[in-house]
């Protein structure tokens, strides 16, 4: 019997594409190659399911890095709000966190995937577990057409493919890139994967002695050969080998590129709200009102403990050395390891660690307003297999979720 939409992939572009497809007519199949659905999205905000970021579409589209735009008709249509929308008619509140996450009222991304799949079961998708989809069958004789998929021996025809297959992330969740290779083979072009939203690996022998150390509110300049490349701020974490935490993992987005041609500067403004010339006439305030008072302690002052023989270290000053006895030319080298702690970035961690893919299908050959292949008719692509990756924050779930939506739209209406 032929299934006239097939969707493989049970993430969340997957999941909606099927419920969205069926709720319009379809009769579809969802096939998963893992045992459970959304396995990655139940890992999303450490559990607690982060779907999407307070705000409206066009909001959405600047976070989503340079392809942003392309998602811009798409998420006209089915942006947070509709998002939001959607659970809550599935009985599924939300809640906006302080920096505009939005998660699940039961802070339990478990339940996001229950809903997704009772969506999907209230219009009949019937589903196929642990069944990893080889190819996509075309029909040579009508312009290469879909007609099915190919799932070991057996041939699955359909009428329209949905494929939202994941990219190279978390590959223990089924995101190993199968997707791509399916395409490549059908004349798509693949923008080199890389890894996003990822941790950064430092050469500094100093680095892993912070493992554990968290710095809150920061701003982080990346440079190489002299030229800016980003600046981000917010929260970091120091690992064993490097940085991660939010504006870490944000610029990784910046910097994937940066890598390829070597290592990269960066300096941490450890007091960004604070300018330079301030900062200095506060220090020196502080060396003429408490001159027996040590540089110790007037860096505690201002920098996490754990932080503070780094910047003794920096500075080049003993950290017992008395505020009195600190010369102009020692008060400023303290400033500017203050305002610019420098550390040499080698590489982001590997692509098995990143949250999300960069590159994938080039979007020139997807139509943004359907997700259909402008190759292949027949063919919709979604989520992460496109050539589109944002900041950290619920921005990428939100892609996942509104090509989904419009991809399954599309398909029913050509099934």
């Amino acid at each position: 019997m032929t299934q006239r939409v097939v969707v493989v992939g049970g993430g969340p572009a997957g999941l909606l594409a099927a419920g969205h497809a069926a709720e319009r007519g379809a009769q579809v199949l969802l096939i998963e190659k893992m045992p459970r659905l959304g396995i990655k999205l139940r890992m999303t905000g450490h559990g607690h399911g982060n779907m999407t970021h307070a705000g409206d579409a066009e909001q959405i589209v600047q976070h989503l890095g340079p392809n942003g735009p392309f998602l811009r008709p798409a998420l006209s249509r089915f942006g947070p709000r509709e998002l939001i929308a959607f659970f809550q008619t599935r009985d599924l509140a939300s809640i906006i966190e302080p920096d505009g996450r939005v998660l699940p009222a039961t802070r339990n991304a478990h339940t996001l995937v229950t809903a997704l799949r009772g969506y999907c079961l209230e219009h009949g998708v019937t589903f196929r577990y642990r069944s990893q989809v080889d190819c996509i069958q075309t029909d040579r004789s009508d312009a290469r057409r879909v007609c099915g998929v190919q799932v070991g021996t057996t041939m699955i025809g359909a009428t329209a493919v949905v494929l939202a297959t994941g990219g190279l992330s978390y590959p223990a969740t089924g995101s190993t890139g199968d997707g791509y290779e399916m395409v490549r083979r059908l004349g798509h072009t693949i923008v080199q994967p890389r890894a996003g939203l990822v941790a950064m690996v430092a050469a500094d022998t100093w680095v892993p002695d912070l493992t554990g150390l968290s710095l809150a509110d920061v701003t982080l300049y990346a440079s190489q050969a002299g030229r800016d490349l980003a600046t981000r701020r917010g929260d970091i974490l120091f690992t064993r080998d490097g940085l991660s935490g939010p504006a870490a993992l944000n610029l990784s987005l910046d910097l994937a590129e940066a890598f390829e041609r070597g290592s990269v500067r960066l300096c941490i403004d450890l007091l960004p709200d604070t300018a330079a010339e301030i900062l200095e006439a506060d220090i020196q305030r502080e060396m003429q009102e408490h001159g027996s008072a040590t540089c110790r302690s007037l860096l505690r002052g201002r920098a996490p403990r754990s932080l503070v023989p780094v910047l003794e270290r920096m500075a080049g000053i003993p950290g017992a050395k008395k505020l009195a006895q600190v010369s102009a030319a020692e008060r400023r080298r303290i400033v500017a390891c203050l305002k610019g702690l420098e550390l040499r970035l080698l590489a982001t961690r590997p692509i098995s660690e990143a949250m999300v893919t960069l590159g994938g299908v080039a979007c020139d050959e997807v139509e943004p307003h359907s997700m259909a292949s402008r190759i292949i008719p027949g063919l919709y692509l979604t989520g992460e297999l496109l050539d589109v990756a944002g900041e950290t924050g619920g921005y990428n779930l939100q892609a996942a979720f509104t090509s989904g939506w419009v991809a399954g739209y599309y398909a029913a209406q050509q099934a």
